[in-house]
């Protein structure tokens, strides 16, 4: 499965906005996620439409808010009953 890592340095409660630059008339998705106890924040990709993405994280932290945009790449889906082509 695709992800996204992130490590914070304290523990985290994220809202997501999920952009999709390359197909613009897709709605975009809203996601919280939360961090484990020492800040590591796993973002799944899986089920995201193939293309380029932007992701608007927004959290608070004692008492200030914070925003980290980041343009991820989804892959294509590979076909899993296709064969390896054979070479002669």
């Amino acid at each position: 499965m695709e992800t996204m890592s992130l490590c914070f340095d304290h523990p985290v409660a994220v809202k997501v906005f999920f952009i999709c630059t390359s197909a613009p008339h897709l709605d975009p998705q809203i996601k919280t996620f939360r961090s484990d106890e020492n800040g590591f924040l796993s973002i799944p990709l899986e089920g995201m439409v193939s293309g380029k993405w932007k992701l608007m994280l927004e959290w608070n932290h004692d008492g200030r808010d914070f925003c980290m945009e980041k343009t991820v790449e989804v892959p294509v889906e590979q076909d899993k009953t296709v064969q390896p082509k054979k070479w002669l």
